[in-house]
């Protein structure tokens, strides 16, 4: 049994000798390769023309280059070191070397009369965990309030320990989390880890050369990093804590109420490798061992000498993170849901593999899905029955499932029987309605519970035809903003359908797929690469977005983008591109302000390079993949109503609206303009702006049917990337087809005018 108290003295090398974790010699294939940029990590062919500022912004040229030759892992590798380290995992261990915070590399003792029990996913007992005492949190404090980052750039050191984690202790990462977390497929994780954040990095090179050239300046404030469990390896330790380490970002890690283990785990071996690599400044790395009170007294007081609090969770957590810490960027859940024209075997296996994937613990687990009115309750009934029950996720990963069911635990609650079926072989449950689910109503997740709403729609394979039921499906998926939706139909109808939900609706996943055609299997919920184009994120509903998050979180991305601003030097030189129409350019020069007007200028320039080619091809080894920017819903009537106030000038509204009118969006803005603000109303006719005259309260009411209604209450006070600003507003993300090499798709999805384009391009 291996310990890192056992290791204090003789560091992690013997984890390595001991054969507990994997090493595999093939693992990483190609890791830290040459670049025309630095010697850092960027892809041998990397192309990169810097056109200003547009590097790490969202389906920018150079954002797209990154996603060309990346490392290929080696997969038997990461499972047979993962399932070496389970075979001699000592369940006494998280006992004995109970969890506390560690605070400028040194773990503190905490509050021996303030012990708990930590619990896995399946709601057992599986370890102690010290929470801070009193002295230690006022320690904790004065450490955030007051440390001050010595670093500016620890590439060097941070990918070496990457390398470390991606590889030699990549069992130990998958191992914790299959115990802790119970994650069936945690290799799949490590898999996308190692390829995605080859991109990353990438990334954060083009930042760092950005804020070398004065054009920006990186945030070095202490961040928070509030770990999610089922993707805690690939989204916590990679792109958001090496990811901002490597830039020089302090981190703490924030304990959780459950699965906790899994990721102090990684935080303690983090900074002992921190240590052995020679960073000797260990203050950039906390763990935060706290109650809830505690953490919240904590992010809370401490909030104006920190930066964003990075976190992905259900929208109810993200709520009450953002209500006391408005610097909060989360990734949020949503109702999964899937359309079907049919319900065939084929269709019941798709639904049944997407809801039961890591037993309803993966974040694009089927909530909903949408079937023909003629399907009955009793064709529904059994629909799981099929599903297998397994003790543990050890099993699952020894027997390669992914998507077994753990049943009747007491990790999550399970939903009412007077309103779901339980069936009778599996612990799975599902209702059929009797319509479309309640639009304003959330859809309750049921965390690791199979739950599955089915929704009857009179005809699903007309709704390219009948546009009633089209806008109703739509106005529920963009309410309620599921990650991912599913399109099943027979293979003559599957892309027209598609179609006409992928240009209403505003996702960031969809996959086609078909009911008859083995070449283009049904679409499942639970797909997505990122590094392969397939271009991923947990968005909120656009309208409330900025009631759970600052930004929307996508990935691949560059975390410390979300805290990185323009220089005003810079802004204040930026030139126009030439291909600029002349109205743009006329409502850009009617901006006093240089700086705003600086702002406008890059964000024009930011459109023009991303959507010169838009959509984009991704690089998917087994599906056909577009992804890029694109419009809001097109809806007739829908729209995004910006506001200005009495006192509102043209320049605090100009950025907003600028977004729209420079792009074939311009029709889907309403500019909503105080009848007394004669200056504003006055240039937006000569400008030839959409504008309407109301009052705030006709502004409130008519918002409530708006796409999303933006109040823009003052002047811009720093100037975020503008990759960054266009998400607020603006859809992205992917669409692809199950079938590979799919030139029908590639036809008719490069062809929808849901793109994002510049106007009358």
């Amino acid at each position: 049994m291996i310990s890192l108290r056992h290791l204090r003295s003789s560091s992690w090398k013997r984890l390595l000798k001991s054969g507990v974790s994997c090493r595999p010699k093939a693992l990483l294939t190609r890791f830290c390769d040459t670049t025309v940029l630095s010697s850092h990590d960027c892809c041998r062919h990397y192309s990169y023309t810097p056109i200003r500022t547009m590097s790490t912004n969202f389906g920018s040229t150079a954002y797209a280059s990154c996603l060309n030759d990346l490392p290929v892992p080696d997969k038997a590798a990461l499972r047979s070191g993962a399932l070496k380290y389970l075979d001699s995992f000592d369940p006494e261990l998280w006992y004995d070397d109970p969890i506390t915070t560690i605070l400028n590399g040194e773990k503190l003792k905490g509050g021996s009369d303030n012990t708990i029990e930590t619990v896995d996913a399946l709601g057992r007992t599986n370890g102690r965990q010290y929470f801070a005492t009193p002295s230690e949190v006022a320690a904790l404090k004065k450490h955030i309030s007051t440390y001050k980052s010595p670093f500016k750039d620890l590439r060097d050191p941070i990918r070496r320990i990457e390398q470390k984690l991606l590889g030699e202790y990549a069992g130990f990462l998958i191992g914790n989390q299959c115990i802790d977390f119970q994650k069936q497929d945690g290799v799949t994780e490590m898999e996308e880890a190692t390829m995605a954040n080859a991109v990353e990095r990438r990334l954060n090179d083009l930042l760092m050369q950005d804020e070398a050239h004065g054009k920006l300046t990186i945030s070095r404030k202490t961040i928070y990093v509030s770990c999610v469990s089922n993707f805690t390896n690939f989204l916590d330790v990679f792109r958001k804590t090496l990811r901002s380490l490597e830039l020089g970002i302090p981190c703490v890690v924030l304990g959780r109420s459950n699965t906790v283990q899994h990721s102090y785990r990684w935080t303690e071996l983090l900074v002992e490798l921190m240590r052995q690599e020679g960073i000797d400044d260990l203050g950039m790395l906390t763990y935060m061992s706290c109650s809830l009170n505690d953490i919240k007294d904590i992010t809370r007081s401490c909030r104006e000498s920190t930066g964003n609090l990075y976190a992905t969770c259900s929208r109810a957590l993200a709520a009450d993170m953002m209500s006391g810490f408005p610097n909060t960027v989360a990734s949020t859940g949503g109702p999964n849901t899937m359309v079907t024209t049919e319900f065939n075997d084929s269709i019941r296996d798709a639904i049944r593999m997407s809801a039961a994937i890591e037993s309803s613990g993966q974040c694009t687990a089927l909530r909903h899905c949408v079937i023909p009115a003629s399907v009955s309750v009793d064709q529904v009934q059994g629909i799981f029955n099929t599903v297998q029950d397994i003790p543990d996720a050890t099993t699952a990963l020894k027997n390669n499932v992914f998507d077994g069911v753990f049943a009747n635990h007491k990790g999550s609650k399970a939903p009412s029987a007077d309103e779901y079926t339980h069936e009778e072989k599996t612990d799975t449950y599902f209702k059929v309605l009797e319509c479309l689910p309640d639009a304003d109503k959330p859809m309750e997740e049921y965390w690791r519970k199979v739950v599955v709403d089915f929704s009857p729609v009179s005809s699903p394979e007309d709704l390219q035809k009948n546009d009633e039921e089209l806008y109703a499906l739509a106005n529920w998926l963009n309410t309620n903003q599921p990650i991912s939706l599913a399109v099943n139909a027979r293979y003559s109808r599957m892309l027209d359908l598609g179609q006409r939900l992928f240009e209403t609706t505003g996702l960031v996943v969809y996959t086609i797929g078909s009911t008859n055609n083995p070449d283009a299997p049904p679409a499942l919920t639970c797909q997505a690469r990122p590094q392969e184009g397939e271009i991923f994120g947990e968005f909120p509903p656009r309208k409330s977005l900025g009631k759970y998050t600052k930004y929307p979180v996508v990935v691949p991305s560059s975390t410390p983008s979300y805290d990185s601003a323009y220089t005003v030097d810079f802004l204040k030189s930026v030139s126009l591109s030439d291909s600029v129409s002349k109205e743009v350019e006329k409502f850009i020069k009617s901006v006093d302000d240089k700086t705003v007007r600086g702002y406008c200028i890059e964000l024009v320039n930011y459109l023009v390079d991303a959507t010169q080619v838009n959509p984009k091809d991704g690089h998917g080894s087994s599906r056909t993949v577009l992804w890029g920017l694109q419009r809001p819903p097109m809806v007739t009537g829908l729209k995004t109503c910006i506001r200005a106030d009495k006192e509102t000038s043209l320049d605090d509204i100009a950025p907003h609206v600028l977004l729209f009118f420079a792009t074939n969006a311009r029709d889907q803005m309403e500019l909503s303009i105080d009848r007394e603000n004669k200056d504003v109303i006055s240039t937006c006719k000569k400008l030839g702006l959409p504008i309407v005259l109301q009052s705030h309260d006709e502004f409130v009411s008519r918002g409530k049917n708006c796409l999303n209604a933006v109040h823009v209450s003052g002047p811009m006070q720093t100037f975020p990337m503008v990759g960054n600003f266009v998400s607020l507003y603006m859809p992205l993300g992917h669409i692809k087809s199950t079938m590979l090499g799919d030139e029908a798709f590639i036809t008719q999805f490069r062809g929808s005018k849901k793109w994002l384009k510049m106007h009358n391009e």
